[in-house]
């Protein structure tokens, strides 16, 4: 075993190797400026690349900083990945948007890379009149646009133009509520610029931060998150919270009235009336920002002279557009590893378990047969994932356990086994309230839920929770269901076991699934259902 937990390859690549005892604390270091993008076997593999290193920048590190670490972790580091980390790390302040909302102008530190910009055809719509050497006007309704193309191009660009004040709103924090040090922190540091995300883990209190953003800043408020149970959830935290009169919040669906302090989902923003995205807001808070949908990109640039934050607790996407995510919303300003959080108490202790199940003969054979797009259906669907569920069950007699799925008809044949309720995207809003509360009070210890229970919902008593299928290979999706049990409950343990069938594609998919939670120090244990 090497002296050092990381070696760097020649491709500028991060290899940690986790046997060795400074593995953990080596893998929370590099978090503050590489991404990780693989656990094989032994080793944890990371990567430096631009976002990463200009989201270190955001938070006030410097190129000096990631080579000291490197180094330190790493005895060495080459000539070319030190020019290559201080050339990216230099473009972070080379732009800087300066300006009024309706006066714009951008202003270029860095001459050779005006030079480099100005010569490049794409950017020509960047750059307008030069009002002086290396500062030039902008087009105000391109704010958005144009630091999309630049980031794009290689360049971030630091916004530090004024934002519009809102309607002012006379509302306050409730005392009776206590914010834990960590979130106050991502409080003031969200504040401290207008804009930026905050990344911390599901079950951390995120959604108090927001409404602490909004209770600061005392400005009319919009709130966009992933689904209408995650809008209804933060109504209620903000009345909870605040002191919001109740005429002044809503939550906005079809030809709905608008309000001081309005929720709404990214669906409906897809389809908004301009009404909703012309009123006096002075701040927008996105919820689950990692879930931005491509068709909300647009909405979102234009709406750049105003205050936005985002809340996320895996700034990842599988589509690439991570990108335009921190042009349009602005860079990482704050966030504490999963683990860190969860030695100091905050999040609950979790066993990661793969289990694994085999396809019956008849099933094996239609798996042969398939096309390789049904690969991953008829492997999700394997029937012995019935029997384990049920063993499960039977080992945490005793637990608040939750069922999640990909397939519905799956979820179907599941609860007519066990008798559990179904909870989907097209349970009506009644029932699904009710079958919320009945496992939030322990009326019902069991619930089976589609994809909808992903992200956003608030199940705090689930201590197990069990994947039958998922999908394909989704970092995201993968933190967030675990994220479902991360509610500390007094120092008790919580499981998640996540089923895959051997000898098809879902193994392989699991694999990419847990790359993320594997970079926050989860380890999975494997274990064989037939042994259940």
């Amino acid at each position: 075993m090497s002296a050092f937990p990381l070696s760097i390859l020649a491709n500028g690549h991060l290899l940690i190797d986790t046997d060795h005892p400074q593995a953990r604390v080596c893998i929370t270091a590099l978090q503050a400026f590489s991404r990780i993008t693989a656990y094989t076997g032994r080793y944890v593999r990371a990567r430096l690349d631009r976002t990463s290193l200009w989201n270190a920048a955001a938070t006030g590190l410097h190129s000096e900083d990631v080579v000291t670490a490197l180094q330190e972790w790493s005895g060495a580091l080459d000539a070319r990945i030190l020019r290559t980390i201080n050339t990216l790390m230099e473009r972070w302040g080379a732009l800087v948007l300066t300006g009024q909302p309706d006066a714009l102008m951008l202003v270029v530190h860095d001459p050779l890379g005006a030079l480099v910009l100005l010569r490049d055809e794409r950017l020509h719509v960047v750059f307008g009149q030069e009002l002086a050497p290396g500062c030039y006007r902008i087009d105000a309704a391109q704010r958005g646009i144009i630091k999309q193309l630049l980031v794009h191009r290689g360049w971030p660009v630091i916004d530090n133009a004024d934002t519009r004040h809102g309607t002012a709103l006379d509302v306050r924090w409730n005392d009776t509520i206590t914010l834990y040090p960590y979130q106050q922190h991502a409080v003031d540091a969200a504040l401290a610029s207008s804009h930026g995300v905050v990344v911390l883990p599901p079950g951390s209190g995120k959604t108090y931060i927001g409404v602490a953003l909004v209770a600061a800043l005392e400005q009319h408020a919009l709130i966009v998150t992933s689904s209408r149970a995650a809008a209804q959830q933060w109504h209620d935290s903000v009345a909870r919270a605040t002191t919001i009169e109740p005429a002044a919040l809503a939550v906005y669906r079809r030809q709905a009235s608008l309000a001081a302090v309005t929720v709404t989902t990214y669906q409906q923003l897809i389809r908004a009336p301009q009404a909703l995205l012309d009123a006096e807001w002075g701040v927008i808070i996105y919820d689950e920002v990692h879930t931005l949908p491509a068709p909300v990109f647009r909405t979102t640039a234009a709406l750049q002279s105003l205050r936005r934050y985002g809340l996320s607790a895996t700034l990842v996407r599988e589509d690439g557009h991570i990108n335009d995510v921190y042009s349009l919303v602005g860079p990482q300003r704050y966030t504490v590893p999963w683990r860190t959080l969860e030695q100091a108490g905050y999040i609950a202790p979790v066993q990661c378990i793969a289990v694994t199940v085999a396809h019956s003969a008849t099933e094996r054979a239609q798996y042969l047969a398939a096309f390789p797009r049904q690969y991953g259906r008829i492997a999700a669907m394997a029937s012995a994932k019935l029997t384990v569920l049920q063993a499960l069950a039977d080992r945490h007699r005793d637990a608040s356990i939750l069922v999640i799925g990909q397939y519905i008809e799956q979820l179907q044949q599941c609860a007519a086994l066990t008798g559990w309720p179904l909870l989907t995207g097209n349970t009506p809003e009644a029932e699904r309230q009710a079958l919320y509360d009945a496992f939030r009070t322990g009326q019902a210890a069991r619930l089976i839920v589609s994809k909808v229970g992903n992200q956003a919902i608030d199940l705090p008593n689930a201590t197990v929770l069990i994947q039958l299928s998922g999908a394909y290979g989704s970092r995201q999706e993968e933190a967030q269901r675990l994220g479902r049990v991360l509610r500390v409950h007094q120092g008790e343990t919580a499981f998640f076991y996540s089923l895959m069938t051997t000898q098809t594609r879902e193994i392989e998919d699991n694999f990419q699934r847990q790359r993320f939670l594997v970079a926050q120090g989860y380890r999975y244990d494997t274990l064989d259902g037939a042994s259940l």
